[in-house]
């Protein structure tokens, strides 16, 4: 490709600059397209992420089937859009979410999931219960309940189908914790 060049040292610089250019574009199209690094902030999600886990964003996950109950998902925070929440799925389309005597119900049924920190003492937030979940909206819980900024609150609220980045599903830091996450 560079064989006009004759200067040794000129064609191994454009040589590397055609290297480094593929791989900067490989990446930008992988973190835009397929799979996006993201580091965990905060407390909201203790019991499955802790505060500096890293993890993987999967953004195709979602393009053949759509984010059911228990899905890790990523989404943009309202209040910042720069700024990415993960909570887990617990309402789909067409679900009754209610929360009373400290215990949230989805169809009726007590959320019994060993997941979540703090079931039995949930406060309802400051939206309405209970509540039909609309066409193409999910409602999300944080697993560390006590703490957890979600669904609940008029500033997050019901997350949108087309605001759902994709599925957290795997951490690769710590590394004593690398793996699938459920």
């Amino acid at each position: 490709m560079f064989k006009k060049i004759q200067n040794p040292i000129l064609k191994d610089m454009c040589e590397w600059a055609l290297v480094v250019a593929i791989a900067l574009f490989v990446f930008l199209l992988v973190d835009n397209f397929v799979m996006r690094s993201a580091r965990v902030f905060g407390t909201s999600m203790e019991g499955t992420f802790f505060d500096g886990d890293r993890i993987l964003i999967n953004r195709l996950a979602f393009t053949f089937r759509e984010p059911t109950f228990g899905d890790i998902v990523a989404f943009p925070y309202a209040a910042n859009p720069t700024q990415s929440y993960i909570k887990r799925v617990v309402g789909v389309p067409g679900d009754v979410v209610d929360i009373r005597w400290g215990q949230v119900f989805i169809n009726g049924n007590a959320l019994d999931d060993g997941r979540f920190l703090g079931l039995g003492n949930v406060l309802p937030g400051n939206v309405g219960f209970p509540q039909t979940i609309a066409d193409d909206f999910f409602f999300v819980l944080g697993d560390n309940l006590r703490i957890s900024e979600d669904s609940r609150f008029a500033s997050v609220g019901n997350v949108h189908r087309d605001d759902i980045i994709g599925r957290v599903g795997f951490r690769w830091f710590p590394l004593n914790s690398f793996g699938r996450v459920r």
